[in-house]
């Protein structure tokens, strides 16, 4: 049976490091540092632009009464911060039901009222007036019984539709209820902090930590002591820290075959000493978020000790969901599909460029996160990096392929030029027919393919250097495992690190399957780790007062979770450390 951390292992009620540049232990871990550490590249860090977060860690406090759910609290608090005011968040929450109300049109007209099989064979313009046929009528495409017969596919469409609408329900009823929190938020921005939603849109966060600290002074928040700024914000990312630490720690990661869609880089397991395929995709961190951490809590902010000895029960709730989401999961693929099509299709045709640009995968961002990091400022961190992360797989160029897409981009754009010249000729002249399609088509298509196969093509005044071009990103993702350290420029660490910058179309089409294989990982896959999750939450959680129970690497406890090899003072057992030295990272981001 796995042991549960007492609560008479609680911290100090506030933590004595001075968290600012006289900080003895920050001096101890950036002097003398040997030079094949990876932490001593971090001293290159680019300053200008950047908007640095070490002001996060000081105290917080509010409200002359204390407050029930400090948690749901600061979240608020800052939940508040991130939509920039009241107006933004009615505005948003307006144009989200619109979204929804836009979204389950769409599902209902194109998949339900349109009939496309007409569609196809429906002549128009001079292609009418050709074969002798009236002017085509649209509403002939228009199915006026549209259930009529009622198959399988208008079964799931109209699922999807029913389930897309009671998310819309939900969201419209929770607004409502959460308004009057949200009010209190203003008021309290206002009134005790004294920053209107105009002052808002530009402040910083750490400014804002700052007044809840000072305000602390004068008005009681906790009863049990005065908040520090690491204290709110562990409350903000209670939850995001065990996420974040058991990635870290190759919990979350499965034996799958490299080609299954979503699977990332490689790790090796601490707890069954074998290399295992991360993956996360958005569907199944939402089910884990719910399964786990959702009700891993008792009231009192403290992980529920039942949760942790009843590991069949939580294996019962995954494979129920993944049972669930197995059998909703052909309503849930239309909504990614619609979305694609709505939110990119436009943008392929009018800039066919953009079929090109990369993101970061989901699972990249639980990757890359440090402990403690608040969402906006790892945003900000990750739009830093993603210039570089480009000109690092600029690094390896395909000759064959460059010439090859030189030769298609110099043909297509040679005859669509000479197309759009024939239209500037004669406007009648491009509505003529070759092989059954006007010449408006070729114009179009052959643009599409010369904008693409352009984007193929090597720039001639690339610069290769790959290593170079990789410290540049690591200066922003602090990632650089040490299978890849003097390999940056082999194959293996390329695709390795494409598995992580994806190609937009590419990682939607991947969360689409994500809904398919998400049920087989929560059915069949995760069961299998529940004991390591538990064994993780058990070994890595301690009690902080007036916090609660929190993820001890977020705690920077450099004694019992401590690595020299990154500069820590101490060093702990290795099955405590963090992998990769993310603890010692995160915490030079807040120094």
């Amino acid at each position: 049976m796995m042991s549960f951390r007492s609560k008479d292992r609680n911290v100090q009620p506030r933590f004595n490091w001075p968290w600012r540049s006289e900080s003895p232990l920050s001096a101890q871990l950036l002097i003398d540092i040997p030079p094949e550490i990876e932490l001593s590249d971090y001293r290159r860090l680019p300053g200008s632009g950047s908007e640095s977060p070490s002001g996060l860690l000081h105290g917080e406090g509010f409200k002359d009464e204390p407050i029930a759910d400090l948690d749901i609290f600061f979240e608020r608090l800052y939940e508040y911060f991130c939509a920039k005011g009241l107006r933004c968040i009615v505005t948003k929450w307006i144009i989200e039901m619109l979204n929804v109300l836009f979204m389950v049109c769409c599902i209902g007209f194109f998949f339900l009222i349109v009939d496309w099989n007409a569609l196809g064979h429906l002549k128009c313009g001079v292609e009418a007036l050709e074969s002798g046929e009236k002017p085509c009528d649209l509403m002939q495409v228009v199915k006026h019984n549209p259930l009529v017969p009622f198959t399988f596919p208008k079964m799931i469409t109209i699922g999807s539709m029913v389930i897309l609408t009671t998310y819309g329900l939900i969201n419209f009823l929770k607004f409502f209820v959460q308004l009057r929190s949200t009010l209190n938020i203003r008021d309290f921005y206002c009134n005790s902090l004294k920053i209107t939603d105009l002052e808002i849109q530009t402040i910083s966060w750490p400014k804002i930590i700052e007044k809840v600290v000072l305000l602390q002074k004068s008005q009681k928040l906790c009863v049990v002591r005065d908040l520090s700024e690491h204290d709110i914000i562990m409350r903000i990312m209670r939850k995001e820290n065990y996420l974040i630490g058991m990635v870290n720690k190759g919990i979350i990661s499965f034996p799958i075959r490299p080609w299954v869609p979503g699977a990332g880089p490689t790790v090796k397991s601490h707890l069954q000493n074998r290399r295992n395929h991360l993956i996360l995709p958005k569907a199944l961190e939402w089910t884990l978020n719910w399964c786990i951490f959702q009700s891993m809590f008792d009231s009192k902010f403290c992980v529920r000790k039942d949760f942790l000895t009843s590991p069949a029960v939580l294996k019962k709730r995954l494979v129920f969901v993944g049972i669930s989401m197995l059998i909703l999961s052909p309503c849930l693929v239309i909504f990614p599909l619609v979305y694609l099509i709505l939110r990119h299709a436009e943008e392929i045709y009018n800039h066919p460029s953009t079929a090109s640009s990369r993101r970061w995968s989901n699972l990249s961002r639980w990757i890359f996160r440090e402990y403690n990091e608040v969402d906006h400022f790892f945003r900000h961190r990750m739009n830093n990096s993603a210039v570089h992360s480009l000109n690092y797989l600029k690094q390896f160029p395909t000759p064959l392929i460059s010439i090859m897409a030189k030769f298609i981009s110099f043909v297509s754009g040679g005859l669509a030029g000479a197309l759009i010249i024939i239209g500037f000729l004669g406007e009648s002249v491009l509505e003529g027919h070759i092989f059954g399609r006007n010449l408006f088509w070729y114009t179009i298509v052959f643009g599409t393919i010369a904008a693409i196969s352009r984007k193929v093509v090597a720039d001639e005044l690339q610069v290769i250097d790959p290593e170079g071009a990789m410290c540049n990103v690591v200066q922003q993702t602090h990632y650089m495992p040490k299978r890849w350290r003097g390999k940056e420029d082999s194959e293996v660490v390329r695709r390795e690190f494409e598995t992580l910058f994806q190609f937009t179309i590419v990682m939607l089409l991947e969360e689409m399957a994500s809904i398919f294989i998400s049920p087989y990982l929560l059915i069949f896959e995760v069961p299998k780790r529940v004991d390591d999750i538990l064994r993780f939450i058990s070994d890595f959680t301690i009690y902080v007062d007036g916090v609660g129970d929190v993820c001890s690497l977020s705690l920077f406890d450099f004694r019992r979770h401590g690595n020299r090899n990154y500069a820590s003072p101490f060093d702990a057992l290795k099955t405590l450390r963090s992998s990769q030295g993310k603890m010692e990272k995160s915490f030079l981001r807040y120094i």
